[in-house]
């Protein structure tokens, strides 16, 4: 069954109901600047008296923390501003201009798509990193299937939740696939099956070292590159890392009550304009602009 929000309203409630197991279940979506205010009061309050000590202890220099560091792009860059390079160097510019590890962004790349930046799934999400077509258009992504574009933005979207998680990549990697307004509703891993075996791939694959394909392909950087041509590094910058005893950590979450996050369509626009996606697609769509990455 699917949702159809429209239009959408700081204020609108909208109740979403959906089939499962022996019997209906119920739940209420909620704008997001709604769950941010409160979510945001109980985050504050519970972390208070260990504020300081998790900022100290969250920030380390780039270059112990796997940022890659570049001299610009190893490609060609044609008079049209087509650009022939490997995926390799586009993973290592997206990890130096964003500040995310290097080998955490290849293993969300290695979970989302297995490298394909054709990769189309059943939820409309696309490219390398399975962006969804509204949340490309908050990142300022023009071409979604444009290895340079969606790469880039994935970072930027990333960045964006590890700065909010003081740098856990276990709870960045459950909002980049369920929303980050999920992960602070449950005060961690949302407890839905793919959530949680998602943030399990993520960890297995930066522990085994997952290779980046060699593969040539020819994209088109946008403003999300920003210079192609020289190190987009400064010196001093500081990034996020994992918070101290959270990663590894079994996921202590209660059963789920409903069906599995993304089996439940919400239909976002009418007409034309539609367009279909999953609820973790779509409350993480609500929150881009209070993210910073619109």
């Amino acid at each position: 069954m699917a949702l159809t929000v429209n239009p959408l309203s700081p204020n609108e409630y909208t109740e979403v109901h959906r089939q499962g197991g022996r019997e209906a279940a119920k739940t209420t979506i909620t704008p997001f600047s709604d769950v941010l205010k409160k979510e945001k009061e109980q985050v504050e309050k519970a972390s208070a008296s260990s504020a300081q000590q998790t900022q100290a202890a969250s920030r380390v220099e780039r270059p112990s923390d796997g940022i890659a560091v570049t001299n610009g792009t190893a490609g060609t860059v044609s008079a049209d501003g087509s650009l022939t390079t490997t995926l390799d160097d586009i993973f290592k510019r997206a990890s130096e201009k964003y500040g995310v590890s290097y080998e955490y962004l290849v293993a969300v790349a290695k979970a989302e798509s297995d490298f394909n930046p054709n990769c189309v799934s059943s939820a409309g999400a696309k490219g390398i990193m399975q962006i969804m077509p509204e949340e490309a258009k908050g990142l300022g992504i023009q071409d979604v299937f444009d290895a340079e574009q969606n790469i880039m933005g994935a970072a930027k979207l990333l960045a964006a939740h590890l700065e909010k998680f003081n740098g856990d990549t276990t709870l960045a990697a459950a909002a980049y696939n369920a929303g980050s307004g999920r992960v602070k509703q449950y005060g961690g891993v949302p407890p839905f099956k793919e959530t949680q075996n998602y943030v399990k791939k993520i960890a297995a694959y930066m522990k085994e070292g997952v290779k980046v394909p060699n593969k040539t392909v020819t994209v088109t950087p946008n403003k999300l590159s920003g210079d192609i041509t020289k190190s987009q590094r400064k010196a001093g910058t500081t990034v996020p890392t994992a918070a101290a005893g959270s990663q590894g950590q079994p996921v202590n979450a209660v059963p789920a009550t409903e069906e599995e996050l993304n089996k439940s369509m919400v239909i976002v626009g009418s007409g034309d304009q539609a367009v279909k996606m999953t609820y973790g697609a779509y409350m993480r769509y609500l929150e881009l602009g209070n993210l910073g990455v619109g």
